[in-house]
């Protein structure tokens, strides 16, 4: 687990505001952040290493995945990660007739990776057919996101699971939802990518003193 680290608060305090100006261009506190409901996991390893992981640990064998711009990833091995016999689509952003009907003629087809989504923010009524599609279908929704994006959360309008961003070449970070991450746990394919076993490694680290949820 010497692959991850974590501050006093959301991550190491100086990587807070890089990682929250990514997610949210709403002012958050770092040290309430848990109160959005989602798990911040900083990696010293590039961001393949974090894509990697999510992939290895959030699919299960018997789902198949969607890709969306599948030429905009930096390399395509962290796909390998998944189970053999995965299924995996690819298609471009903005083909979403073949989307729609891809998705409603397999419907084992419940997990959608978006790469580059900024480029998805100059065309929110396509972002909303997409939106709307991973709703209806209730996919979960994991996108991958440059070093220079910002409030990607905020663009989604919160439809987030899982995004996986960059701060540098050997510092990445995940930025997932808390429900979800508590049905991953024992579904990883690799010991070094378990994101679960990341998340908790998070928790023991992270200040104990801490507000009581508000439902």
């Amino acid at each position: 687990m010497q692959n991850l680290s974590l501050g006093r608060e959301l991550m190491e305090e100086e990587m807070d505001a890089k990682v929250l100006q990514m997610w949210s261009r709403k002012e958050i506190n770092s040290s309430r952040f848990y109160l959005t409901g989602y798990e911040p996991i900083l990696f010293n390893k590039s961001k393949d290493f974090a894509l990697e992981s999510v992939l290895a640990s959030v699919i299960p064998w018997d789902k198949e995945l969607l890709i969306l711009n599948p030429e905009r990833m930096e390399h395509t091995h962290e796909i390998d990660n998944l189970h053999p016999e995965a299924v995996v689509h690819t298609l471009s952003h903005d083909d979403v007739r073949t989307m729609e009907s891809l998705i409603s003629s397999r419907r084992s087809v419940a997990y959608l990776l978006i790469n580059q989504p900024e480029e998805l923010a100059s065309d929110l009524n396509l972002l909303d057919r997409i939106l709307s599609l991973v709703r209806r279908n209730r996919m979960t929704l994991i996108v991958n996101c440059d070093k220079t994006a910002r409030g990607i959360n905020d663009i989604f309008m919160g439809a987030i699971d899982f995004m996986i961003g960059s701060l540098d070449d050997m510092r990445s970070f995940v930025m997932a939802r808390r429900s979800k991450l508590v049905g991953i746990e024992g579904n990883s394919r690799k010991l070094n990518l378990d994101l679960h076993a990341f998340w908790q490694l998070c928790l023991r680290k992270r200040n104990a003193i801490i507000e009581p949820m508000v439902s």
